[in-house]
This record gives C-alpha cells, sequence and structure tokens, in this order.
C-alpha cells in the first residue's frame, strides 16, 4: 500500500473520530468570490512528500482570556489538508497534529459551505455543552465565518480550490485533571486542495 493510501487512511479516521458530537442544525451560508487573494495563498501554502499543507493563524482564549496567539508572533503555523469529493459536496479539512489536535472543516456546495471547528483528542476530554457526557473529539459550531475563494468552483473531479477561511467558534469545554475549561477559537486558513478525487479514487 503506498504512504499516500496509508496517511489517507489515518486522515480519514481522524476526521471521523473528531466529530464525536455534532450539531445538529446547520445552517448553510454563501461564501465569497475573489481573484485577488490568489497572491496571499501562494505565500502560505505549499507540497511536502506529496501532501498538501496550508497554514493557519489563530487565537486561543480560556475562559475568555487569550492564552495563544500566532499572530502576536508574526508567523503562520504549517497545517495538514485533506480533500474528499462525494456527488456535489467537497469537504476540505485542515488541522494541526495527528491523534490530537484542532483545525477546521468546510462542507463546500455549489453557491454554499458549512463550516465548523474542531478538537480532537487521544483521550475524552471534551463536550460541546457543559451537561454533554465527554468525548474523544467535537465538531464546533461557529458564531460567524467567512469562506473567500479564488473562482467559482464546480465541485467536479479533478478540480483544484483555493481559498481562504476564517471563523470564530462557538464555546466548548475541556476537562483534564478534574479542572473544566472552556475554550474560544478565532481561526484563519489558507489552502490550495489537491485535485478532488473521491474517497475510492484516493484508495485504488
Amino acid at each position: 500500500m503506498k504512504k499516500t493510501t496509508i496517511f489517507t487512511f489515518i486522515l480519514i479516521n481522524f476526521l471521523l473520530s473528531a466529530c464525536g458530537q455534532t450539531q445538529t442544525d446547520v445552517n448553510k451560508s454563501a461564501y465569497q468570490i475573489n481573484s485577488e487573494i490568489e497572491e496571499q495563498i501562494e505565500q502560505k501554502i505549499k507540497t511536502f512528500n506529496g501532501v498538501s499543507m496550508g497554514s493557519m493563524d489563530f487565537k486561543i482564549y480560556q475562559n475568555d482570556s487569550l492564552i495563544a496567539d500566532t499572530d502576536s508572533k508574526g508567523k503562520s503555523i504549517e497545517c495538514m489538508l485533506m480533500t474528499t469529493l462525494s456527488g456535489d459536496t467537497a469537504s476540505i479539512l485542515g488541522f494541526m497534529g495527528m491523534f490530537a489536535g484542532f483545525g477546521y472543516q468546510i462542507d463546500l456546495f455549489q453557491d454554499t459551505c458549512i463550516v465548523r471547528h474542531f478538537a480532537k483528542s487521544d483521550a475524552e476530554i471534551y463536550k460541546l455543552k457543559k451537561t454533554d457526557s465527554l468525548t474523544f473529539g467535537v465538531s464546533v459550531p461557529c458564531k460567524s465565518y467567512k469562506l473567500t475563494l479564488t473562482e467559482k468552483p464546480t465541485i467536479k473531479k479533478g478540480e483544484i480550490i483555493s481559498g481562504i477561511i476564517e471563523l470564530e467558534s462557538e464555546d466548548y469545554y475541556e476537562v483534564s485533571n478534574g479542572d473544566e475549561n472552556k475554550y474560544r477559537v478565532v481561526l484563519k486558513g489558507c489552502f490550495r486542495t489537491e485535485p478532488l478525487q473521491t474517497l475510492d479514487d484516493k484508495l485504488k
């Protein structure tokens, strides 16, 4: 089995397990088109060993206090990208980490999109609401998000999609060593997908 196929299996498992708790009522929003962001994206992305890499800038708030800010360091953080095509939907996943980490998921349709933040751990420490049971990962709704693409996509096999996602997550919770903390993430990601393929095509 090729390294890229093994990597795909790992990422699929990561994505599925990261969505242990999901929002039951998600509203789609329109995305924007702006070809002028192409230069900004070009400066932020690259490919490493055949794997698409994007970038993230983020702020993390714990109990409403800022605890991490990549902007203050003046350097974006590299992140991994995975894209799959299913019917008329392209799913774009950008994340940091492997068995533990966080990032964003975009479900892209012809004229609309759904965007979520997610966090994943190798221990059951997360929950969306204070009354929820703990789970390995949460798929977190956004207070607000804006997706800007360089051109309008057709959502077809072989297409490459470039864009910038900006989001602010809703609050969610982490319980570790008996302490419960509330988190919120503000994130900006630049991405350029590999040519769109179905999962079956990827695993051939």
